[in-house]
C-alpha cells in the first residue's frame, strides 16, 4: 500500500493503513517541519500524533531516540526535554525518573540513612567487612550509586538520575532516619578516643588509658571526603625520637611540638595553633607536611593563603587539620576565623539561589601555618599559638632521601605517638595545675604536663617552658602595635596613669614617633579603649596592668595603666606523683628519668638552663 501523507485535518483510521506505515509517515512529516525551522508548527502537528510517537517510544526505544536526535539536530528551537514531557507527561520519556526511583529504593535497602542536628542527611553503607559513612550529597556516595546502578540494574545513570536519587535519599535520611553526630578523623565516646585511619577498610584505632587497639567496624560515625588519605600503619615498639630525624625542630622546642601533635588526636578540647617560622630554606613546609602525615593526611597537604574568610571555613569543614604555607600576613578577619576554628564555631552566609535562607559551615579543628616572618600577631590568636622558629640547615637532604626515610620510620613513629597518648591519658588524672597558674589553653597545658611526666621530666616542667614560650611570643604582638608599644614604654619609664581614656591618649600621643602613620594610631578615646582591652592579656603577662572601666562617668571613661607584679613560677615538685599498674595493649618504652641538675633540652650538654639548676637537688 502506498504511504499516505497525513495532515492535522486528516482523520486517521487504523483500518486504512498499517501502524508501522502510519508511524513512519508521522515521523517523516514532523521531521520535515523541524527541518524548516518552524517550531510552533511542529508542536501543533505533534498533537494528533502523540499516541503514535508514544507507541514508538515504548516498543522501539532505539528508533525513537534516533528520531529524537534528528529533531534536535534539525531545529535547535525545539527542546527535546519538553518533547519527552509532551509525549509522556509522567516524565518516563527517557526513563530517568523511574530509574532514579528504582536506584533510590535499591540504595535504601543497602544503607542506613540518618541526619545530624542541622538536618544534613548521611548514609551508612553496610558491608560485610566494613561500614562506610558518607554525606548524601558527597562525591563518595554518588560514586557508590553509580556502581550500584551499573552492577545491580545494568544501566549507566545520568547526572540527573543521580541527583534525583540523592534528593530522595536525603529526604528519607532527614525525616525518617535517626539523629547522630558525624565526626571527621577524631572522635570520643564512652569507650575512649577514636582516630580514623582513613584507609579503604574504614578502620579506626581506639585509644584509652589502658592502651590502643585497631577496630574494623568502629561504632563512631566517621565521615570522609575524596581527599582523605590513610595514616601510617602503627607498629608498637617505636620511638618518637625518630620523628626529630625527619624535621628541623630545635631540641628545646620539641616537647611543645609533641604536645601539639597529641592534642590533635583529641576532639573534646580547644586546639592550639602551630606556627612554623624561619628563613628561606629552613624546611618549614617539609616539617609541616610530615606533621600532617601523622595527624590528618590529605590529597592537598599544604594550601596557599586563603582569599576569603569563607575559604577558611570551607577547608575546616572538609578536613580535620587546616594547613597553610608561605604566609606573609593575616587580615584581622582571617585571624578571627582561625581563632574560631581552634575553639569551635561556625560561619553562615546566604545560600545560593535563595533570597533568605542561610548556608552554615561548622568548624572545630587544629591549625598549622608557616612563613618566613611571624604572621600570628593579634593577641587573641597568639594566645592559642605555639610558635616555633626553625634554625638554619647545615646539612641538606634530597626530597627522595626525606621521602624514603619518612616511609621507613612512619609506622614506628605512629605507634610511638599512640603509646605516648595512651600513657598520657593514664597520667592525666594525677596532673594538677593551680587555677591561678593555668594559661589560656589550660587543656593543652594539662596534656603537655602529662606528656612531660611520661617522658621523665619533673612536674611543672612543661608549664614552665610553655609559660616562657608564651611570654617570649608576647613581644612580637606588642611590637606589631604602635599603641601597645607606647603603653609599654610609658610604664617602663616609671610612669603610672589613672584617669580618663582621653587623657591617656593625649599623654601617649605626645610621645608618638613622628614616622608612625596615623592609620595605625587610635583616632579617638574609644579606639584607645578598644586597644587596651585587646592587648590587656598580653600586657598582663609582661607585668603591666591595663584596665578600662565599663562605667562611663561625666568626664568620660576611666582607665588605669601601671606596673604590676605577676607570679609565673611553676608549681613545686610533689614526690609520690607516679602512676602504677598501667597495662597497655601496646606498651610504650619509657624514657630514662632525668635528674634535676640535668637539662631536659640538651641532656647535660650544658646550657644556660643547666647553669640555673642547683646541683644539690635530689635525683628524681
Amino acid at each position: 500500500m502506498d504511504t499516505q501523507t497525513f495532515t492535522e485535518d486528516t482523520e486517521i483510521r487504523p483500518e486504512d493503513v498499517l501502524p508501522a506505515d502510519l508511524t513512519a509517515a508521522a515521523m517523516s512529516e514532523l521531521l520535515t517541519i523541524a527541518q524548516a525551522g518552524e517550531a510552533p508548527a511542529f508542536w501543533r502537528s505533534l498533537k494528533p500524533h502523540t499516541a503514535l510517537i508514544k507507541s514508538l517510544m515504548d516498543n522501539d526505544p532505539g528508533e525513537f531516540q534516533a528520531w529524537r536526535a534528528e529533531i534536535k539536530s534539525a531545529c535547535s528551537k525545539i527542546n527535546v526535554g519538553t518533547l519527552d514531557d509532551f509525549i509522556s507527561p509522567s516524565g518516563a520519556g527517557d526513563g530517568s525518573d523511574s530509574q532514579a526511583t528504582a536506584l533510590a529504593d535499591l540504595a535504601a535497602e543497602r544503607c542506613a540513612l540518618w541526619h545530624d542536628a542541622d538536618g544534613n542527611a548521611y548514609a551508612t553503607i553496610n558491608g560485610e567487612t566494613h561500614n562506610e559513612h558518607w554525606r548524601v550529597d558527597s562525591t563518595g556516595l554518588r560514586d557508590w550509586l553509580s556502581w550500584l546502578a551499573h552492577s545491580k540494574m545494568g544501566t549507566a545513570p545520568s547526572g540527573e538520575t543521580l541527583k534525583s536519587a540523592c534528593n530522595a535519599l536525603a529526604g528519607q535520611g532527614k525525616f525518617d532516619g535517626q539523629e547522630h553526630e558525624p565526626r571527621r578523623r577524631v572522635a570520643k565516646d564512652e569507650a575512649g578516643y577514636w582516630l580514623d585511619f582513613g584507609d579503604e577498610q574504614w578502620r579506626a584505632v581506639l585509644i584509652t588509658a589502658a592502651g590502643w587497639k585497631v577496630m574494623c567496624k568502629p561504632p563512631v560515625l566517621m565521615i570522609r571526603t575524596k581527599a582523605t588519605r590513610p595514616l601510617p600503619e602503627p607498629v608498637p615498639g617505636g620511638s618518637v625520637d625518630a620523628l626529630w630525624d625527619l624535621v628541623n625542630v630545635p631540641e628545646q622546642e620539641r616537647l611543645l611540638v609533641l604536645a601539639w601533635i597529641i592534642e590533635c588526636f583529641r576532639s573534646d578540647t580547644p586546639y592550639a595553633l602551630l606556627e612554623l617560622t624561619g628563613e628561606q630554606g629552613a624546611a618549614k613546609s617539609s616539617a609541616q607536611r610530615i606533621f600532617r602525615r601523622f595527624i590528618d593526611p590529605n590529597q592537598v597537604e599544604l594550601r596557599g593563603k586563603p582569599k576569603t574568610v569563607e575559604d577558611i571555613y570551607v577547608a575546616a569543614a572538609n578536613a580535620h587539620l587546616v594547613s597553610y604555607e608561605n604566609l606573609s600576613g593575616l587580615s584581622n578577619d582571617q585571624s578571627d576565623a582561625l581563632c574560631t576554628c581552634c575553639t569551635g564555631g561556625g560561619y553562615a552566609a546566604r545560600q545560593l539561589y535563595t533570597n533568605g535562607e542561610e548556608a552554615t559551615l561548622t568548624a572545630h579543628c587544629p591549625v598549622a601555618l608557616n612563613g618566613i616572618s611571624p604572621v600570628v600577631l593579634r593577641p587573641d590568636l597568639l594566645d592559642r599559638a605555639v610558635s616555633i622558629t626553625l634554625p638554619e640547615i647545615k646539612v641538606r637532604k634530597t626530597d627522595d632521601e626525606i621521602r624514603e626515610a619518612t616511609e621507613a620510620a612512619a609506622p614506628g613513629i605512629m605507634g610511638a605517638l599512640l603509646d605516648l597518648f595512651s600513657n598520657a591519658l593514664a597520667v592525666m588524672p594525677s596532673v594538677v595545675i593551680p587555677p591561678e597558674q593555668r594559661p589560656r589553653m589550660a587543656d593543652f597545658a594539662m596534656l603537655g604536663e602529662a606528656i612531660a611526666q611520661v617522658q621523665g621530666y619533673p612536674q611543672g616542667h612543661f608549664l614552665q617552658i610553655y609559660t616562657d614560650h608564651r611570654r617570649a611570643a608576647i613581644g612580637r604582638t606588642i611590637d606589631a602595635s604602635p599603641v601597645a608599644a607606647a603603653m609599654v614604654d610609658y610604664v617602663d619609664r616609671g610612669n603610672r596613669y589613672a584617669g580618663t581614656v582621653k587623657g591617656l591618649l593625649e599623654v601617649l600621643t605626645e610621645h608618638k614617633p613622628d614616622h608612625e602613620r596615623d592609620e595605625y594610631w587610635p583616632r579617638s578615646p574609644k579606639g584607645l579603649a578598644d586597644a587596651m582591652r585587646r592587648y590587656s592579656p598580653a600586657l598582663r603577662q609582661m607585668g603591666i596592668k591595663a584596665r578600662v572601666d565599663n562605667t562611663r562617668y561625666r568626664d568620660g571613661i576611666h582607665c588605669e595603666l601601671a606596673k604590676q607584679v605577676t607570679d609565673y613560677s611553676p608549681q613545686p615538685q610533689v614526690p609520690g606523683n607516679e602512676v602504677h599498674n598501667v597495662h597497655h595493649v601496646h606498651t610504650a618504652p619509657k624514657a630514662e628519668p632525668k635528674t634535676a641538675n640535668q637539662c631536659p633540652s640538651c641532656h647535660g650538654a650544658g646550657c644556660h638552663i643547666c647553669e640555673e639548676i642547683p646541683d644539690d637537688t635530689e635525683e628524681l
